[in-house]
């Protein structure tokens, strides 16, 4: 190409220089990207639900209380009724003992200078039961020789009264002859064949017969007389041993009544009120103890469809009387057991089965479970004073056993615990507008 003609044709085209000229940064574009819609949505979401949770939303104030797992049966202390040395311990701890077991034996010897006294006295008794023994069976003898002299003699006048009864018969009969053989004569006397004397000595017999007749009747009734005699001595005989035997009787109860209370100075059994399980087990054999002391604690225990005897526990919380003033019956508690720690093993539920109307004095609280309660450290810090009265709360778990490591593990008597009870629950919006609803006369 020669150098006239590249002088006269442009690098670019003419379009291409004019367009530059105009906007030489190029054509303006508003974009429009899908996030902001996005973003915009979700801010409303966000913003309704804020709305939502403040009017739907509640606020739950929770107090923190303390305190320890029961029998709900309470449980039953097994005391030493008199001073001695434990000789016999049959319980051990954790057993189970049905009602009238024995469980403890205390000896009360007292020696004296001629040996112990309580043989001493039982030698005594035992010869004052041999003697009373032999007296009753001394008297029961004589009774049975009384009896049988009498029942012999009873025979006696039953025969006497038969044989009367005959002779009574024979002389009537007599009479009766004796009348007519009267009756003949006076006819013949009066014919003139016999004379006047011979009618007056039949008649004289019959009167010597009818004399007999009646002295027979007269023996008749003395017999009678005797033998009623006879059998009223018999059966006062009968009364007088009753009464004889049962003074000796009651001699001999007595007796035995000391015999028992000797025998009872010597040693003492301490037998199960109730059926139950055996803990705090606090003596031995061998050692000393003193009257109204503790030797152990029963847990009772009931029957359940099964057959089977296990211990009902319940929850006794001990709460301040600002804490106590919301909780009322059927309440939910949340429980927390020391011996299983809430972050590992969670939280329990339980219900609120009664709340005391009147408050519980530190003295008043029960000697097993007082120093439990006083000796934790959070309910001082709680009540700010260690005087305070406070309210028991009665919970009743919704389980008696605790499942860790694959096992169960049932809950036991005395093991401290902490609970969670709801105090008041109110709507947030109630909770932010207070200070504004507070204004209102």
């Amino acid at each position: 190409m020669s150098q006239s003609g590249s002088s006269s044709i442009p690098l670019f085209r003419h379009e291409v220089a004019s367009s530059l000229s105009q906007n030489w940064l190029g054509e303006i574009r508003l974009a429009q990207p899908i996030s902001s819609v996005l973003i915009s949505c979700i801010a409303v979401c966000i913003t309704l639900g804020f709305i939502a949770f403040i009017v739907e939303g509640s606020v739950t104030r929770k107090a923190n209380v303390v305190g320890v797992l029961v029998p709900a049966e309470g449980s039953l202390g097994v005391n030493a009724p008199t001073s001695g040395i434990l000789i016999s311990s049959l319980a051990t701890e954790g057993q189970y003992v049905a009602a009238g077991e024995r469980l403890f034996e205390i000896s009360t010897e007292r020696q004296g200078a001629t040996g112990e006294l309580t043989a001493l006295i039982a030698q005594q008794l035992a010869s004052r039961m041999h003697s009373l023994q032999s007296e009753q069976r001394l008297r029961a003898e004589q009774f049975r020789e009384k009896k049988s002299a009498l029942t012999h003699r009873l025979q006696n006048l039953a025969a006497e009264a038969d044989q009367l009864e005959q002779e009574i018969s024979l002389a009537q009969r007599r009479r009766n002859l004796a009348q007519q053989t009267l009756h003949k004569f006076e006819t013949l006397e009066a014919s003139g064949f016999v004379s006047q004397v011979q009618t007056q000595q039949k008649q004289e017999e019959v009167i010597e017969l009818n004399s007999r007749i009646a002295s027979l009747g007269r023996t008749r009734v003395q017999i009678a007389a005797n033998k009623q005699q006879v059998e009223a001595e018999i059966v006062t005989q009968s009364n007088d041993l009753a009464m004889e035997i049962g003074q000796l009787k009651r001699a001999d109860a007595q007796l035995q009544q000391e015999i028992a209370e000797n025998a009872n100075r010597k040693s003492v059994w301490i037998t199960a009120p109730k059926n139950g399980t055996v803990t705090a087990v606090t003596y031995q054999s061998g050692q000393a103890v003193n009257a109204g002391q503790s030797l152990a604690t029963l847990v009772p225990v009931e029957s359940d469809n099964k057959g089977t005897d296990s211990a009902t526990l319940e929850v006794h919380l001990f709460a301040s009387s600002r804490q106590a003033g919301f909780v009322a019956v059927g309440q939910e508690v949340m429980l927390r057991y020391q011996a299983f720690p809430y972050q590992k093993f969670g939280l329990k539920k339980g219900t609120v089965v009664d709340v005391s109307r009147t408050p519980f004095a530190p003295s008043e609280l029960p000697q097993n479970l007082a120093s439990t309660i006083l000796s934790n450290i959070q309910i001082g810090a709680q009540r700010g004073n260690s005087g305070e009265a406070l309210f028991r709360i009665k919970v009743r778990p919704d389980s008696q056993i605790i499942r860790a490591f694959g096992q169960n593990y049932p809950l036991k008597p005395g093991m401290a615990l902490e609970a969670d009870v709801q105090l008041d629950n109110r709507k947030i919006w109630e909770w932010i507008t207070e200070p504004l609803m507070a204004l209102n006369p």
